[in-house]
């Protein structure tokens, strides 16, 4: 290197120690990394509410392709942004509850409708689980809330927990949380949210719920066959003209009913089994109790 590039090279390396203690440089240099900061926070801010924009403009196919690209991926994205995708894709899987008194309550996750709340909490394979707390006749009662549907944005499928369904029926006849009545309109909502997950391309799984199916179902019961209850099926039985009771075996009885359908009771293994046949009438087994509550007791203990 020669005298005069190496006399460069100094003078360059003078001049930048000299930025580097100099007061005024300092002070430049700060306010240069605060300013690339500040746009950064800034391009993040426009970024987020350019989102939140566009969410608000979606529907539901739309908003379903964000909760897979955002959701389910854990994507970085603002509060705001995610409880406001969840909210708003929420809205359409309830919209059904719309003509009524649907509304948003003061929990962010939690709506409100006519006959009963709905919260939504994501599961940690990010699934939507909708959980539903009914209304009670009596203000000294409560209600929890109930995980009755499930459903995998993923795969477009919903699955209905039946343990919860007979609940519902324990709730109504044993705790008497609810009337009959409000157990009618809580399962004709129910199922106007089913008719909609399947008009927006869910696969609903068959369920006791389903009234657009006919029951053929086998329920067994943790309670032995009574006497007195089984009694109680007899005489309501022989008092109606459309029905009828016989015994068809060793502790294996039917009971007739109207419109051809029929209901088989045995007793095995010190349990009570049920076998409801609804001779293709499309039901849910909430439906069917509520018309013959005198086969609830079989199912259910106060």
């Amino acid at each position: 290197m020669s005298t005069k590039e190496n006399k460069s090279t100094e003078l360059k390396k003078t001049s930048q120690n000299k930025e580097e203690t100099d007061p005024y440089y300092k002070e430049k240099a700060q306010n240069h990394a605060e300013m690339v900061s500040w746009i950064a926070s800034a391009e993040k801010e426009l970024a987020d509410l350019r989102l939140r924009k566009t969410l608000l403009e979606d529907d539901f196919t739309e908003l379903l392709k964000e909760y897979r690209r955002l959701i389910v991926t854990d994507a970085a994205i603002s509060t705001v942004a995610k409880t406001s995708l969840l909210a708003y894709l929420t809205y359409e899987l309830l919209k059904p509850l719309n003509d009524a008194t649907l509304k948003q309550t003061d929990s962010y996750n939690v709506w409100e409708a006519k006959y009963f709340s709905i919260k939504y909490q994501l599961t940690d394979k990010r699934d939507l689980a909708l959980s539903f707390q009914m209304n009670v006749i009596d203000t000294r009662f409560e209600s929890k809330f109930m995980s009755l549907f499930l459903l995998d944005l993923q795969e477009m499928s919903v699955t209905v927990d039946e343990r919860q369904v007979l609940e519902l029926i324990r709730l109504w006849y044993s705790e008497k949380i609810f009337s009959r009545n409000q157990l009618t309109l809580i399962n004709y909502d129910l199922n106007r949210l089913l008719a909609n997950f399947k008009q927006l391309g869910f696969t609903v799984s068959a369920s006791l719920l389903d009234n657009t199916r006919a029951l053929s179902v086998d329920l067994e019961s943790d309670f032995p066959l009574e006497t007195n209850i089984l009694d109680d099926i007899f005489i309501t039985a022989m008092d109606a003209t459309e029905y009828d009771f016989d015994k068809i075996g060793q502790r294996y009885y039917q009971v007739k009913l109207n419109q051809e359908q029929n209901v088989y009771i045995q007793s095995k293994k010190n349990r009570t089994h049920l076998f409801i046949d609804s001779n293709n009438r499309r039901r849910s087994i909430l439906d069917f109790f509520t018309h013959y509550p005198f086969f609830v007791p079989l199912i259910v203990r106060e």
